[in-house]
């Protein structure tokens, strides 16, 4: 009897390994730029570098700009934020579908 019961119970475990569903290879496409409504900020005319600054924000599944951290930067620091909040994108998409996502990116320290 304990060896039809180990039979069953190995058949049965068998049997639900099969039943489930294959992974899929979840490709996921990166968000595209499409425009911003405002200028990035720049140094202007005084030919001062602008300071360094980095931006990460989040990418929403409907393209727009969320959630948006710059660090460093001082009085340029709200107008790139600006700026990044103008933007719009083609969403990042897993699978054939919208999802958000994370951008990060360093800005300034030119002309």
């Amino acid at each position: 009897m304990r060896r039809f019961v180990f039979a069953a119970l190995l058949l049965a475990a068998a049997c639900a390994r099969d039943a489930r569903p294959e992974q899929k290879s979840q490709k996921l496409v990166p968000a595209q730029l499409l425009g911003c409504d405002l200028e990035a900020p720049s140094a202007g005319t005084r030919g001062a570098a602008m300071p360094d600054m980095s931006a990460d924000f989040q990418v929403d599944p409907r393209g727009r700009v969320r959630d948006v951290h710059i660090q460093g930067g001082g009085a340029y620091a709200k107008a790139l934020k600006r700026h990044l909040e103008s933007c719009r994108y083609e969403p990042a998409t897993r699978d054939g579908r919208p999802v958000a996502s994370r951008r990060a990116a360093v800005y300034g320290g030119y002309q």
